[in-house]
């Protein structure tokens, strides 16, 4: 569940494996695509193909979320992008790629593992640059905590909201 804080703009969840990142980002972006007819969502992993894997198509991912919920989601591949049927969409970026994401505006951001991401600083500021679409634009960060000043930076941030947890929480 989303942080109950108001005015939140960042939630950093760091957790071990097995604690539910993957589910809780996919849950995130899923419900805010149908709630919200016409968003742009950046969906950001350490590489296109881990965010593909992972994201989209793991046991976790999008794909599998909607699917639960008897929503049909279109999943262009070869595009790397996401449709929902009320004209969300959600496009695949990567952490080895920040200039991917100059230019592209998002209502929401869903990025996951920060902490593998090969260029991390600059993605992350090209992403917040384009990270301003809607009334109330919002990111999601899943990873496992490592040393990073980055993550450092993210967390001291006044709107961040930060969830920690262990791999033996998720029962």
């Amino acid at each position: 569940l989303p942080p109950d804080e108001e005015g939140w703009r960042t939630w950093l969840m760091m957790a071990g494996r097995g604690f539910g990142k993957t589910r809780a980002g996919a849950e995130w972006i899923h419900g805010l695509a149908t709630a919200r007819p016409e968003s742009r969502i950046a969906l950001v992993g350490a590489s296109l193909a881990e965010a593909r894997s992972i994201m989209v198509e793991g046991v976790s991912g999008i794909l599998r979320v909607a699917g639960h919920r008897g929503d049909r989601v279109a999943w262009e591949p070869s595009l790397g992008r996401l449709k929902w049927r009320n004209g969300s969409e959600a496009q695949l970026f990567s952490g080895d790629s920040p200039e991917g994401l100059r230019g592209p505006e998002h209502d929401f951001a869903w990025c996951d593992e920060l902490a593998k991401w090969r260029d991390a600083d600059a993605t992350w500021d090209n992403l917040q640059f384009g990270l301003r679409r809607g009334m109330r634009p919002r990111s999601l960060i899943t990873t496992t905590p490592r040393p990073l000043r980055l993550l450092e930076r993210i967390q001291t941030q006044p709107r961040t909201v930060t969830t920690r947890g262990k791999t033996t929480d998720n029962i």
